[in-house]
């Protein structure tokens, strides 16, 4: 009889450690500050121009190089997504925890679907003259993701659109 006594006051202590740290781990994410990586270590992104304005405004970021270049994984992740498109490029996706990286307009992917990748790593070939788009999503519970302004984010600059 003493010895289940004694166990229950450990169970609801194990307990309460437990969603304490389950706790600490949600609150640690939320106050994360993401820092991006530029996508081109030679390049620089823009607001996209575009014919017609939306609401809510789109929030992808046009990368653009005056060169041919590598285009590099802006975050630690893993690729999720690699398929080619309608004109002959790519789009590749990375995940970071809860977020969503996509690059559209690839000329040529370096990386393989459930592949690790670091921060700074070539993830595919930018051809100069083509314009690659770059969108950031966060997965919310129980709803689409959502889109996100990663210009803030972003160590390189993003000018704005004309």
């Amino acid at each position: 009889m003493k010895s289940k006594i004694i166990y229950l006051p450990v169970v609801f202590i194990i307990a309460g450690m437990s969603q304490a740290m389950a706790q600490k781990e949600k609150d640690k994410q939320k106050t994360e500050k993401i820092v991006l990586v530029c996508p081109f270590e030679h390049g620089s992104g823009r607001e996209p121009k575009e014919a017609y304005t939306w609401d809510p405004p789109d929030q992808k970021v046009i990368m653009i190089s005056h060169v041919d270049s590598i285009i590099r994984s802006v975050i630690n992740g893993e690729v999720l997504k690699v398929t080619s498109t309608e004109d002959d490029k790519y789009e590749v996706v990375i995940a970071y925890r809860n977020y969503y990286f996509w690059y559209y307009n690839v000329s040529k992917p370096l990386v393989n679907e459930r592949q690790n990748v670091k921060a700074g790593q070539s993830i595919g070939i930018y051809k100069f003259g083509d314009e690659l788009e770059f969108r950031m999503f966060k997965e919310m519970r129980d709803t689409e993701p959502q889109m996100m302004d990663p210009r803030n984010l972003l160590e390189c600059k993003v000018e704005k659109a004309e």
